[in-house]
């Protein structure tokens, strides 16, 4: 794995210094905001407070040894990075809501980034991805509901193992469960890397892109308000 992160122009992940921080820029830029606008203080954000936090957070541990805490920190790892998916699936999902659409976003963002579980067809219901769903489940749901994962989830930074972010081992013994394995070192990484792409296809004129762009204005304007 590539020890040396993308640039950025708001943070820089390898020195983990931020060139202008969230609340910094969407104050210079004047309302009221346009598209463009809207879309690069997303970015800002997810840069410097999602991304870069869980790049740093890696950094350490993957400097650190036993006893150190750092040591002990996937899990915390875990719990910034793992939103990640269930955001972007709410402007991947054209039938993303305030609330009540949790999985379904989840399901939009996974594949989104890891095409491999990209349905052929537009069902991303977990019937039609059920495998997602168990990722979904002992992971997401179990740090968030929880604060710990759920049986059957492994975690590991091991390329024995698996050299896939995701992996599922069906290799146990007769009547032993599946071990759904999560690699948060390269997890991140992925991150990181796919991030651009969707700022990409937010900023590009395509009308293809039309109807995320009509998600993503309503999350931005929206989805954040406090719901009764």
């Amino acid at each position: 794995m590539s020890e040396t992160f993308r640039e950025s122009r708001f943070i820089d992940f390898n020195q983990g210094i931020v060139k202008e921080s969230p609340k910094d820029f969407r104050t210079r830029i004047p309302e009221p905001w346009h598209l463009k606008d809207k879309v690069e203080i997303f970015e800002c954000r997810v840069e410097v407070w999602q991304l870069g936090v869980a790049v740093e957070v890696l950094k350490e541990i993957e400097t650190h040894h036993p006893p150190s805490i750092w040591s002990h920190a996937a899990y915390g790892l875990i719990s910034v990075a793992f939103s990640y998916f269930e955001m972007i699936g709410k402007s991947i999902n054209p039938k993303s809501k305030t609330k009540g659409t949790a999985n379904l976003d989840f399901n939009y963002g996974f594949c989104d980034v890891y095409e491999e579980y990209r349905p052929t067809t537009s069902n991303y219901d977990d019937k039609n991805l059920p495998e997602v769903k168990e990722f979904r489940d002992r992971a997401r749901n179990g740090m968030y509901h929880l604060a710990y994962t759920k049986r059957g989830l492994g975690i590991h930074n091991d390329d024995s193992i698996a050299t896939k972010d995701f992996y599922i081992d069906d290799s146990g013994a007769a009547g032993i469960p599946r071990v759904y394995w999560v690699n948060p070192h390269r997890m991140v990484r992925t991150m990181v890397n796919h991030f651009p792409t969707l700022i990409a296809r937010l900023n590009n004129p395509d009308p293809n892109f039309d109807v995320m762009r009509k998600k993503f204005k309503e999350f931005f304007d929206e989805f954040h308000n406090p719901q009764s």
